[in-house]
């Protein structure tokens, strides 16, 4: 399901930092990352991020011919095709829509079944926002549902759960603090949705960069975060595992502090949209490395 596999050492990474110009504070450290999905955005969004909601991720598989069931979404779901084609069932008017390789679907809340209606298995990155804490994975666990009251006939009466596998999961709770905080985010269709998943060791530093929108989920260790605010350093920042958060788009310096090596998904959103790129591509098409240290914080790794 992982699209590529990449060891990103310091060595590498100030390589692609200096062509930026030399006024940029490299990585340290070692990283690696997984890209998990690289997708255009079909229809735009708003989603709130709400505190103590629980944000989950999954790589899915669906044999052909095989479908999800009815199922209810309590919040938001991004669902970005990776093979095959996606077929998408229910919301309002119960409507039925296609998703190809390399688009990806920004649903509301509501019941709806994913079906393989293609020769090919289907392969997709879901992240599901609103979801309780310890439910059932979203689309592949838990009890189904029935059709919407609007869906008549075949539809109706929809596809038993076959041919659904999850390679993947994770989950964390939004924080209310810092910029979680009363945040939404913007969802613009036409642009791109790009997932990848971090293993950063201690000692780890990205040196200053700025990015795009995206959320991320704590899934081991802890992350802290060095910005400019009010004419100094400010680190008070910092997650760890089992926390989900939310970062706007803006300049600052992820640093892993802690004694355990750090692991998260992070998906950006407001890619400018562009083919799935190999080697650090995707990663430099989310993140801008070439940000020197601001004239107010000029602390370096």
């Amino acid at each position: 399901m992982r699209r590529s596999s990449i060891v990103a050492t310091v060595v590498a990474l100030t390589t692609v930092v200096s062509m930026a110009g030399a006024v940029a504070t490299p990585p340290t450290g070692d990283l690696k990352y997984e890209d998990f999905a690289r997708a255009q955005v079909v229809e735009g969004a708003t989603v709130p991020i709400t505190a103590n909601t629980t944000l989950v991720r999954g790589e899915y598989s669906i044999a052909p011919g095989g479908g999800t069931g009815w199922r209810r979404l309590p919040g938001t779901m991004v669902l970005a095709v990776t093979k095959g084609k996606l077929t998408l069932q229910g919301g309002e008017g119960c409507a039925t829509k296609d998703y190809s390789n390399g688009q990806a679907a920004v649903v509301p809340k509501g019941v709806y079944q994913v079906r393989d209606t293609g020769k090919d298995p289907l392969e997709f990155f879901g992240l599901f926002f609103e979801q309780a804490a310890g439910a059932p994975k979203p689309l592949a666990e838990g009890p189904t549902e029935a059709a919407p009251a609007d869906c008549t006939g075949v539809m109706a009466a929809g596809v038993v759960p076959s041919g659904v596998s999850l390679a993947g999961s994770a989950a964390a709770a939004f924080v209310s603090s810092f910029y979680s905080h009363g945040a939404a985010l913007e969802i613009k269709a036409g642009q791109d949705v790009f997932a990848t998943h971090y293993d950063a060791a201690p000692g780890w530093s990205s040196g200053w960069f700025a990015h795009r929108p995206a959320v991320n989920i704590m899934e081991a260790g802890e992350l802290s975060y060095v910005e400019a605010k009010g004419g100094k350093c400010d680190e008070s920042e910092v997650y760890h595992a089992g926390e989900a958060f939310y970062h706007p788009a803006h300049r600052h310096m992820a640093v892993n502090e802690g004694k355990e090596h750090t692991i998260l998904t992070t998906i950006y959103f407001d890619v400018p949209h562009d083919t799935p790129l190999p080697g650090p591509g995707n990663q430099l098409a989310a993140a801008d490395f070439s940000q020197a240290p601001p004239a107010d914080c000029p602390r370096l790794r």
